[in-house]
């Protein structure tokens, strides 16, 4: 390999290459396969951000877009924002509705408005619209931020909730939960799935709204997430925890300052879909520094490892704890 081809793959990704691909990547589909979202952009961004090469952004991106189908067009009806709500078919009448109001009144009112409509179903397709979401922000790309607010608002999915009982702290909260009689549910059955039945289930209701919120609530979950992660492995939980990584990025956008409800909601459902048991305290230190787990992350194929890396990375800077290397090391091989 001649010196210039070598600084070349070595040359860091760019905030406008990950634009320029971001712009690319317009044409696909929030889902394939049927109901699996669409990780591109997510670890587009995760990838760029976490330093990895020019020449890895774009050999990650050539790999992972075969998968991918073809965007469809909007609906020629013009959206109805109560009725579409939740209907998977009209994610491209969405995605031209956020384009529109960004075009209109900017990113950050558009943002503002759309989380006040979507935070109740902060769970929806298994955190993905809201995860999409906190990387779209991350990147900076409006298009990317209509396609993420699309795809959490076409699977939107609320959760039942009641006012019954004073609040619980969080190790209480989490033995109520575990409490509560299992539904039943077909193995294999997906991770929103899972959760949409615990919502049905009784007395799910009368417990999951009740987590006492404090300055703090984020934070809590996103470490039991982490913990329990590094402790099990378990693959809903890693979703919990980038979820908690988005929620902390969109903070500023919130409707009001404390933790939105609907998120502690579909985190509780989150969990017991997992059917791990949660961890409070952390398995075993972590041995391996960020610069070596950040160098192993860009090299994997696999972007929940990508996407789980950049959020305990990040959410370690926000709020110091061993926890997230932790984490990090569980879904990296040595």
């Amino acid at each position: 390999m001649s010196t210039t081809t070598a600084a070349t793959a070595a040359s860091p990704a760019t905030p406008a290459q990950l634009h320029r691909l971001l712009d690319a990547g317009q044409v696909w589909a929030a889902t394939y396969r049927g109901r699996m979202s669409n990780h591109l952009p997510m670890a587009q961004q995760a990838l760029a951000e976490l330093g990895a090469s020019a020449a890895r952004l774009q050999a990650f991106t050539a790999a992972q877009q075969i998968a991918l189908e073809p965007q469809a067009a909007a609906r020629p009806a013009c959206l109805d924002i109560e009725c579409d709500l939740g209907r998977p078919d009209s994610d491209a009448a969405w995605r031209a509705h956020f384009a529109a109001r960004i075009a209109e009144v900017g990113a950050a009112a558009a943002l503002r408005e759309a989380l006040a409509l979507l935070l109740p179903g902060a769970g929806a397709i298994a955190f993905h619209g809201l995860i999409r979401t906190g990387h779209a922000v991350l990147a900076g790309h409006d298009g990317e931020l209509a396609a993420g607010l699309a795809h959490w608002a076409s699977h939107f999915m609320s959760l039942p909730t009641a006012a019954e009982g004073p609040p619980l702290a969080l190790a209480d909260w989490l033995q109520a939960l575990a409490s509560l009689p299992r539904p039943a549910y077909p193995a294999g059955s997906f991770i929103a799935d899972r959760m949409r039945a615990w919502g049905g289930t009784p007395g799910f209701a009368a417990v999951a709204g009740r987590l006492q919120h404090g300055h703090e609530s984020l934070r809590d979950l996103a470490l039991l997430a982490a913990r329990t992660y590094a402790a099990t492995g378990n693959f809903t939980v890693l979703h919990l925890l980038t979820a908690c990584h988005a929620m902390s990025m969109l903070e500023p956008w919130w409707p009001a300052s404390e933790l939105p409800r609907g998120f502690s909601v579909s985190a509780a459902a989150g969990l017991l879909a997992s059917g791990a048991t949660p961890s409070l305290g952390l398995d075993r230190p972590p041995t391996r520094p960020w610069p070596a787990l950040i160098a192993a992350a860009c090299a994997q194929d696999d972007a929940h490892v990508i996407k789980l890396t950049h959020a305990a990375w990040r959410l370690d800077r926000r709020w110091p704890d061993p926890a997230w290397r932790r984490a990090a090391e569980r879904a990296i091989p040595v």
